[in-house]
Parts: structure tokens; C-alpha cells; sequence
């Protein structure tokens, strides 16, 4: 069973047709990684699948449960929306610009969902923000500010913040892009621990060695369209769309 299945995917915002076709399953454990140039799709992608973006047309499947379809920006599906926000609950969402709150700590900011949508004791959720906080290098920060931590600090308790809802699938949107370089190590360690540890990853990311090193498939997005995919090794070294190779040879 697919953790993740789309199915002929378009998403248009306006005349911009920002998804064209897209057709994807990732399997448990896998850890896809997805690359292009700005402006193909693969942000969108992403939040078309926790549907903080709705789709325009296709099919949204998550561990084999079929939880969007549409046709002509119109439902075809009709599903109970308690059922679909429980299996959006699934997918855990890492962005670019950390989207913490500022007027909580950071332990406070790992508890609030545990303790609002699942109903956790805050004595149960502050021993597991604890715990997470511990697992990223953040528990001697628990009581800090956003204001008072660095970059790479926040997005380590952005991270602990997802897992707390304990996901299957986590989805990384470039989780390093607004990183100073000296921070970004850090947070690609612990994303490398959370592969190791079997979990189920999406990473849009311009981190082509984090790509070549952990990632099991390279996806290649390019005006909306998966254009090409494989192992790492296949796509770095032996990349068949002209598209593709036209992009590493200007990066690498």
C-alpha cells in the first residue's frame, strides 16, 4: 500500500498552470526527494497534498484512502471532513519560514497542537515536547522565544513541532532555504536521523548532496510535470531528459 498516490493532478492558480498532470506514489519508509528550478511546482505540490492548496482536478490518496477528488475545480468526492482532516493529521509539514509562534516558547510551540487538536493533557504534552525537543538539540531552549533563537534553531523546533502529531509522513518544503550555511548541517542531521529511523518523507530541496546521500528516489519537476525520476545515482550520473541534464550542469 502507498503511503502517498496521486492520480493526473492540475492545479491552476488563474491562467498559471501550476501542476500539470502529476502522477506519484511513495511508498513506507521511502525518502523522495524533489528538485527543479523555482517556479515548477514542487512547493505547491506539497501543499496541494495537505491540502493547504486545493487541487483543481485529480485524485489525492493517502495510505490507500481516497481523500480528494476533483474534477473542473468542482468535488467529486464526497467525504466526511472529521475523516479527511484525520488523515491530513497524518502528514506532518516543515516550511521554509518557520511559521512559529512568536509569543510562545518553544516548548510551547511543540505542545499546542497536542494539547488543541488532541486533546492532551498539557502535563502529558510538555513530558513528549520534552521529549522531541530533546531528539532535535533543542531541550535546553525549551523556555526561549522564537525572538531569541537562530535559524537553525527554530527550524529544529518547527520539526519537533510536526512530530508531535505524530505523522507518518513528514513533508519537507525546503527546510533549509532560509538558513544561514553554518545552520543548515544541523537541521539535514536530524532529517537524515528521521530517514534512518523508517519514516516516510517528501523533501523539496536544493540540497543536492542531503539528495544524493539519503534520499532512495530523485523526482525532477519542471513546469508542473515530473519530467524524470530514479535512484539518485541514475539522475545525477546519467540524467535522460535534455531538461534535466541542462539543470545539474548549471548547479553542479
Amino acid at each position: 500500500m502507498s503511503m502517498i498516490k496521486t492520480e493526473n493532478i492540475h492545479k491552476y492558480f488563474g491562467e498559471n498552470h501550476v501542476l500539470n498532470g502529476v502522477d506519484l506514489e511513495i511508498a513506507k519508509s521511502e525518502v523522495v526527494c524533489v528538485v527543479g528550478p523555482s517556479g515548477s511546482g514542487k512547493s505547491t505540490l506539497l501543499r496541494c497534498l495537505n491540502r493547504l492548496e486545493r487541487i483543481t482536478s485529480g485524485k489525492i490518496y493517502i495510505e490507500g484512502k481516497l481523500i480528494e477528488h476533483r474534477e473542473s475545480d468542482k468535488n467529486i468526492l464526497k467525504i466526511d471532513p472529521k475523516e479527511v482532516a484525520k488523515m491530513c493529521s497524518e502528514l506532518g509539514m516543515v516550511f521554509q519560514r518557520f511559521n512559529l509562534f512568536p509569543h510562545k516558547t518553544a516548548l510551547e510551540n511543540v505542545t499546542i497542537a497536542q494539547e488543541t487538536v488532541k486533546k492532551t493533557s498539557k502535563e502529558i504534552a510538555e513530558k513528549i515536547g520534552l521529549d522531541l525537543l530533546e531528539k532535535v538539540g533543542m531541550a535546553e531552549k525549551a523556555n526561549e522565544y522564537p525572538s531569541r533563537l537562530s535559524g537553525g534553531q527554530q527550524q529544529r523546533v518547527a520539526i519537533a513541532r510536526a512530530l508531535a502529531m505524530e505523522p507518518k509522513i513528514m513533508l519537507f518544503d525546503e527546510p533549509t532555504s532560509a538558513l544561514d550555511p553554518e545552520l543548515v548541517g544541523g537541521v539535514l542531521e536530524i532529517m537524515k536521523q528521521l530517514a534512518l529511523d523508517g519514516m516516510t518523507m517528501m523533501v523539496v530541496t536544493h540540497e543536492m548532496g542531503f539528495a544524493r546521500e539519503v534520499g532512495s528516489r530523485l523526482i525532477f519537476m519542471d513546469e508542473g510535470a515530473i519530467i524524470e525520476e530514479g535512484t539518485p545515482d541514475e539522475v545525477f550520473m546519467n540524467p535522460k531528459n535534455d531538461r534535466t541534464r541542462d539543470f545539474f550542469k548549471s548547479i553542479l
